[in-house]
């Protein structure tokens, strides 16, 4: 069939373009060769390890009590939008609530803080509820962190928090994605 598609018969030095091209695809997946090059490799306990302590930096600075904490690997997509069994992303979910009814107030804080550490700001608003929605990046890790809070039955006291960390890539091949044991 790529015979057919040539335009001339000449020394074989014409077709050399279509031959690499096909090697690239064949061997290496060509974007997906150089994008598990640039993602770093780490299991997902590896990562999770490295990655909860900075969240419980961030809930430290809360005044809030837990309800419920999760730990996961979620599946992601590589920078050429591609999905693999071994790409993966930690999340952390956290609901708790504040004792003193100020979460708003403690959100705009944080706000305050993120914004002065360079982090960039992605989301920033006060809703209707009176609760207030904050999601930033930190430059430095990649990292995302996301305080939500305006739920009822207390709005000024319940707290969503989401933490996620950048794609990985897992050099133990498949990933058993959902809940993670963190000990």
């Amino acid at each position: 069939m790529l015979a057919g598609m040539e335009t001339s018969r000449g020394t074989g030095l014409d077709r050399l373009p279509i031959v690499g091209a096909l090697a690239c695809l064949l061997l290496a997946g060509c974007a997906g060769a150089k994008d598990s090059q640039r993602m770093q490799h780490k299991t997902p306990q590896q990562a999770a390890a490295e990655f909860l302590p900075q969240v419980e930096r961030v809930l430290a600075s809360l005044d809030i009590r837990r309800e419920s904490m999760e730990v996961r690997a979620n599946r992601c997509q590589g920078e050429g939008g591609e999905t693999r069994d071994d790409l993966f992303y930690v999340w952390v979910g956290v609901r708790g609530l504040a004792p003193g009814d100020d979460i708003a107030r403690q959100i705009e804080a944080a706000h305050a803080r993120w914004q002065a550490q360079g982090w960039e700001i992605t989301r920033f608003r006060t809703l209707d509820s009176g609760g207030v929605n904050l999601t930033a990046t930190d430059p430095a890790s990649g990292n995302t962190y996301t305080l939500d809070s305006g739920f009822k039955p207390a709005p000024q006291a319940y707290l969503a928090a989401f933490f996620n960390t950048p794609c990985f890539q897992s050099p133990q091949g498949a990933v058993a994605f959902g809940p993670l044991a963190t000990g």
